[in-house]
């Protein structure tokens, strides 16, 4: 049996005897089990630290499953920690005899904070679940490729619904919470739609990322196609030269199906690839993750993020044919993120966006200030020793995150790991696996770790820096509690952390007079591509004469010229075929590595443009334009500082300052954040702490299809389809007859969206497989109860089972044909007194609707 808490004292009782195999019930027991299986090989307890903060963790929640207090015996010999040593953890050892002894542990309550704030991590340790239960059955389509019988949330399913039905050439922004099954939109139609569907390419930001999404697409396509090699999902630095050039090949022969990369390879080692699927159109989907660094000007800027605009306008003019899709996704969308990527990938016309947002009630907050780095560092560890495992605490620079591995290991904790930009693939790999197998109680990490990274009990993640953006903390703050569970955010801060933030935060923005003398040099040695001389071939290695030198800073520097451009809508960006193939497909895997931070792949320093402003030579026109966007992106700056410190100094509800964050009322592109808070400064010291929520709103797109009704217009050729069809029985129908309309619906007419009510949905299992009628593979079933609270606006032909009654909403969908199916006695929702049969007019008969189906 698998062990639990009792497990573990009868286990104690006799180890040498135990039976460890079966490990534990949970992730905590397993990391238990894992020490005490290399105890028993040791002869002695390895791991004490770890041992103790495990036991404190079991102790504490073991205490809060009833009024009992929790207690365990426990060896005093062989390595086993003295009084002393568990005092340190919080724990007192009492009763010792006969090699055993009994420990307890009680609240951790630090007198360096404030009062309303202790004590600390008590519903952490409960592991009480307080997200909603927001699931929706799934499409069965995509039930029956995947394996899931629910989608997450509503705003999974709108935001799928949406990729699948985005019009080629177009582009969504989905924005959904961490733990609310993002990848699962990329997922989608690589499911549905198979490899011969075309590629989706995926980019993402870190490796680590890169690494666990192809982990999990590998895992359901393994499913859906059990006998069907799967190739390397992953393109990475580690891969051999006959790996990449595998993937290269499928890419170009339609084979590969997805692949995860990283924006540097996607603007560099795979372009040639890329541009040789879009001519032969296989290319279906662009998908870049974590959308959100696009707009991101800091020290952490990396120019290959921005520059995919220009590559995926590039990809686009190659397709000879239908274009592919591109969608871009990340948890916290702010109103700048949104407004640069309309500038960026639009036109804004061609932009649709799908948000559910609700904030997540999880994470609870604690905030301390201390500017004595000793006295710092003693509150760290004093933090670590009593919180809930496992925890990943955060730092902003490599050598902090090395130099506090270094501080762990010197406590005694020796089931840590260190992850930063400068990881090595095999450390990250081997680190990415072992945190999935809970081999691993905690990492110290840069924000190059953890973004996307699907760790579901993740109990604490601790701060030990300022982070530069209230957005960037909230990212890393998700990382915990994704299982729903609460989970402990504990920021310990100091002055010079301020400092390196402010930093960082502040945007690296070119001056007015050097972008337009760097402008100046690109224009000067720019290649003219058209007639017109609007399309250009920019050197990103041309400098202006006073600064002589060529270097990847200058580079750096002036694609950051060209991309404040874009912004300020002075130039387009795009890209062409690289025009020596050759040269680029023999280049050295060295010089083609991908890397996670910093720079684009050397041999790729030319870039094309579209000229827009014509007068970009007139100094005066050009500083007037990039004055607009320094301010604009100045303005971010500042008030991003403003909520940082805000977010700081505890004094306001930590959900108020992240709705002020994200909320976003431009027209056609509304956020509306559902708030939400595990329990803050604010909130403690108010004495009121609340975990409802609302349930987010959710709205798919509506499409842009042109669908063939000739099958329904021939047989019915009086009907109006502008207005719903009222296809009218002469009494209520039983299950098998409904059924038997909606197979001819689907088979016959080419019905993709049908609304039935839970009950119906539930008894009648041949739903499950009606998509198998539809030529496309494609049927979406809609609940007619949650659509009258929110009606969804997609633009596909529709069967609505109306049971008893119509609603009113039903006569207000806009459908290229809908086709209500009720009761003649149903009551007409105009005229409630009257009967749909007395005063319908767009109305087709059962009967004659059988026979028009068979005909």
């Amino acid at each position: 049996m698998k062990m639990d808490f009792a497990g573990l004292e009868e286990t104690l009782a006799d180890l040498d005897r135990a039976d460890l195999s079966a490990g534990g019930i949970d992730g905590i027991f397993d990391r238990i089990c894992q020490i005490l299986s290399e105890s028993r090989a040791a002869g002695r307890l390895v791991a004490v630290d770890d041992m103790a903060a495990l036991a404190r963790h079991v102790l504490r929640r073991e205490g809060q499953k009833g009024s009992r207090f929790a207690n365990l015996r426990v060896p005093i010999d062989k390595g086993w920690p003295n009084a002393s040593q568990w005092a340190r953890y919080g724990i007192r050892l009492h009763s010792e005899r006969d090699g055993f002894g009994i420990i307890d542990a009680h609240r951790w309550e630090p007198e360096w904070l404030h009062e309303t704030d202790r004590p600390v991590f008590e519903d952490v340790f409960k592991e009480f679940n307080v997200r909603r239960n927001l699931q929706r059955p799934i499409d069965p389509f995509l039930g029956e490729v995947s394996g899931f019988d629910e989608y997450v949330s509503p705003g999974q399913r709108e935001a799928v619904r949406s990729a699948l039905l985005l019009p080629p050439g177009e582009t969504l922004i989905v924005g959904l919470p961490t733990g609310s099954g993002k990848s699962f939109v990329a997922q989608a139609p690589v499911l549905a739609n198979g490899f011969e569907g075309g590629l989706t390419l995926c980019i993402i930001p870190t490796t680590a990322l890169v690494l666990d999404q192809a982990r999990q697409m590998e895992h359901l396509l393994k499913r859906r196609y059990p006998s069907r090699a799967v190739h390397p999902l992953a393109w990475h630095s580690d891969l051999t030269e006959d790996s990449r050039n595998t993937i290269k090949s499928a890419i170009r022969e339609g084979r590969q199906g997805v692949l995860y990369c990283s924006p540097e390879a996607a603007v560099g080692a795979l372009l040639p690839a890329l541009y040789d699927a879009a001519r032969a159109s296989l290319l279906a989907y662009l998908v870049i993750d974590e959308a959100h660094l696009i707009s991101q000007w800091g020290d952490g800027f990396r120019p290959a993020f921005q520059m995919l605009a220009g590559i995926r306008r590039g990809l686009l003019g190659a397709c000879p044919t239908t274009p592919f899709r591109t969608i871009l996704m990340s948890a916290t969308l702010t109103p700048e993120t949104i407004g640069t990527i309309d500038s960026l990938f639009g036109p804004a016309k061609n932009v649709s966006l799908v948000s559910s947002i609700y904030l997540r009630p999880e994470p609870q907050y604690w905030i301390h200030r201390e500017d004595n780095q000793e006295a710092k560092r003693r509150k760290v560890l004093e933090t670590l020793r009593h919180a809930p495992r496992p925890f990943i605490l955060y730092v902003t620079k490599q050598e902090d995150a090395k130099s506090w591995l270094t501080i762990l290991r010197g406590q005694g904790y020796r089931r840590v790991a260190c992850f930063h930009g400068s990881t090595s693939f095999s450390e990250r790999k081997r680190i990415i696996d072992q945190w999935g197998d809970n081999e691993l109680d905690g990492i110290v990490a840069t924000s190059a770790f953890g973004v996307g990274i699907d760790k579901r009990d993740v109990r604490t993640v601790l701060h030990v820096t300022v982070p530069e953006t209230v957005d960037r903390f909230y990212q890393e703050v998700g990382r915990g509690g994704r299982d729903g569970c609460h989970s402990a955010s504990f920021l310990i801060f100091g002055e010079s952390d301020l400092q390196v933030a402010k930093s960082i935060a502040s945007p690296s923005l070119i001056s007015d007079d050097l972008a337009f003398e760097r402008w100046q040099a690109m224009f000067g040695e720019s290649t003219k591509l058209d007639e017109f001389g609007l399309l250009l071939e920019i050197d990103l290695g041309s400098v202006p004469e006073r600064l002589r030198q060529e270097s990847d800073y200058n580079q750096a520097w002036n694609m950051r010229t060209l991309i404040m451009m874009a912004r300020a809508n002075m130039i387009e960006l795009r890209s062409q075929p690289p025009q020596r193939f050759a040269e680029f497909e023999s280049l050295s895997q060295d010089t083609s590595d991908v890397t996670d931070e910093g720079g684009w792949p050397e041999y790729f320093r030319h870039t094309i443009v579209r000229l827009k402003l014509m007068e970009h030579l007139e100094k005066a026109e050009f500083t007037t334009a990039i004055a607009i966007e320094r301010s604009r992106a100045f303005n971010a700056s500042r008030n991003g500082e403003r909520l940082l410190h805000e977010l700081l100094s505890g004094t306001e509800e930590f959900s108020t300052l992240l709705d002020r964050l994200y909320r976003n009322h431009s027209p056609g592109r509304t956020v509306v954040v559902s708030k939400a808070c595990g329990g803050c400064p604010a909130d403690r010291a108010q004495g009121h702490i609340s975990n409802y929520y609302a349930e987010p709103i959710a709205m798919g797109i509506a499409g842009n299809h042109t669908f063939d009704m000739s099958a329904w217009t021939r047989r019915f050729p009086h009907l109006d389809l502008s207005q719903p069809v009222l296809l009218l029985s002469p009494q209520l129908l039983d299950d098998a007859t409904a059924y038997s309309v909606l197979e001819a619906m689907v088979s016959t007419f080419g019905i993709q969206e049908i609304g039935v009510d839970p009950g119906y949905r539930m008894r009648e299992t041949r739903l499950r497989s009606l998509h198998r009628l539809t030529p496309s593979g494609l049927l979406f079933i809609q609940d007619t109860e949650e659509e009258s609270r929110q009606s969804a606006r997609y633009h596909l032909p529709r069967l609505t089972k109306s049971d008893g009654s119509i609603n009113k909403f039903l006569f207000d969908l806009i459908r290229p044909l809908h086709v209500i199916l009720a009761a003649r006695t149903a009551s007409d929702p105009h005229h409630p007194l009257r009967n749909v049969g007395d005063t319908g007019t767009n109305t087709l008969n059962l009967d004659q609707f059988l026979r028009g189906a068979r005909s």
